[in-house]
């Protein structure tokens, strides 16, 4: 190894030049400002894997970057929960953080996007210049939201590697600039592959995300996109009391206060949750929780025994292997918000109940989450409006998503919004055949 370099955040770290196929050995965080960004580097740097992370030369991320760099590290906290951890300084070690794109991409094995998915063409065409199709990173969408691979592969051509989470692997916060605050850690999540993946590549993946059942099924993440559901229409159907609590200082809790103590709000979401649900089985997918085929009784038999195979006391990596194993089933799934929250939260499912009570019995939700302006600014052009336009292509009814658009058009300058996604320029067999999974390749 060649004389170690001091980095640009000033810790001592081994220098490494990388050609072209050559392996490299850190896992790349863009953005590692955000949340959610915070919250990938220091859970993986606890548990032993090298990072690198990505700051933006923003306010924010300079911000952040100036922090851990006076600090030697970040500090990880966690609310009270099973596995009794606790707050905890990381140090850097062989870990670091970079405001240079070319080092980042560079130094890279693997990039994971943690940044709202509207942002994604930028980013990517940023990295482009950057040189990443010299190095052919596999990126990593955290989550992709609806549709994300074709847009971005205008930048990257078609075939480039990229996994789309259907959610966020985290709940997270960001308290101070260099903290990181993980509220929980999903159980599971659906993982789709999409352009050409090496068999390595995918074997990495699988070590990183263990709970994650993956696939090559883009309809599983893009139509299993939860979000657009859940969080624009609460977001503008309770617009007005969310400024008014937010000018006189008074907390707004997203969830309990938006959806559990207003049955009309579940029931807007629960008819955009339909109109989602009916693009799938138009489609062709297997779907659970469609009113007119919920397939109840399957899914009580996939989930029960999931959970008698899950004991007491049992080790966190085999829980996550035996939830991947059990719900293998939805490889090529798509599932209702209810059913989600069963297997994302473990929110055991009660056949028929109202969406505003199952979100009221949602441990997670029950701790006061905070509206944020991405549940509009991002989930607007990346999850609803997409959704809500592919609906109208196969004549399903679209008036529930088009009360919440036209709120959206009232408060909200759309002149403004940033990575929309119309589907305009896709035609009808393109996007069937995006959602099929007819543009992956196993590369060995």
């Amino acid at each position: 190894m060649r004389m170690g370099k001091k980095c640009s955040c000033g810790l001592l770290t081994p220098a490494r030049s990388y050609n072209k196929g050559e392996e490299k050995h850190m896992i790349g965080i863009n953005t590692v400002s955000s949340q959610s960004g915070r919250a990938y580097f220091a859970d993986y740097m606890k548990n032993g894997y090298q990072m690198i992370g990505y700051a933006r030369r923003s306010a924010h991320g300079t911000a952040f970057f100036e922090a851990v760099k006076k600090a030697g590290g970040i500090y990880l906290d966690r609310p009270q929960n099973m596995n009794q951890e606790s707050k905890v300084f990381l140090p850097m070690g062989d870990s670091r953080v970079t405001q240079d794109l070319e080092e980042f991409i560079a130094e890279s094995e693997m990039i994971i996007l943690a940044e709202p998915s509207n942002f994604f063409v930028e980013s990517v065409e940023k990295m482009v210049e950057a040189g990443l199709l010299k190095y052919r990173v596999p990126l990593v969408l955290s989550p992709s939201r609806t549709f994300s691979s074709p847009y971005l592969w205008k930048a990257l051509g078609e075939g480039y590697p990229i996994a789309c989470f259907s959610t966020c692997a985290y709940s997270c916060k960001a308290p101070a600039p260099d903290v990181a605050y993980i509220k929980r850690r999903k159980r599971n999540w659906v993982v789709s592959l999409e352009g050409d993946f090496s068999k390595k590549q995918i074997a990495f993946l699988q070590e990183l995300f263990p709970q994650a059942v993956i696939n090559h099924v883009p309809a599983t993440t893009s139509l299993g996109n939860v979000g657009a559901v859940f969080h624009p229409a609460t977001y503008l159907l309770n617009y007005e009391e969310i400024q008014r609590r937010k000018k006189s200082g008074e907390l707004f809790s997203f969830y309990m206060d938006g959806i559990a103590a207003r049955p009309e709000v579940g029931e807007i979401l629960d008819a955009i949750d339909q109109m989602r649900l009916k693009i799938a089985a138009g489609l062709g997918y297997s779907v659970f929780g469609l009113k007119d085929n919920p397939q109840e009784e399957r899914w009580a038999e996939l989930i029960n025994n999931m959970r008698l195979k899950e004991k007491p006391g049992e080790d966190v990596k085999e829980l996550r292997h035996i939830r991947r194993d059990s719900l293998h089933v939805l490889n090529d799934s798509i599932t209702s918000c209810e059913h989600w929250l069963d297997y994302t939260y473990g929110v055991k499912r009660i056949q028929g109940e109202s969406m505003h009570k199952a979100i009221g019995r949602t441990p997670t939700y029950q701790k006061n989450s905070v509206p944020q302006q991405r549940y509009v600014e991002e989930d607007i052009p990346t999850g609803l409006l997409p959704l809500r336009n592919l609906a109208a292509r196969l004549h399903i009814d679209t008036s529930a998503a088009d009360h919440v658009l036209d709120l959206y058009y009232k408060y909200y300058d759309s002149e403004k919004t940033v990575g929309v996604r119309t589907l305009e320029e896709f035609s009808n067999e393109y996007i069937k055949d995006y959602l099929a999974g007819k543009f992956f390749k196993l590369t060995d």
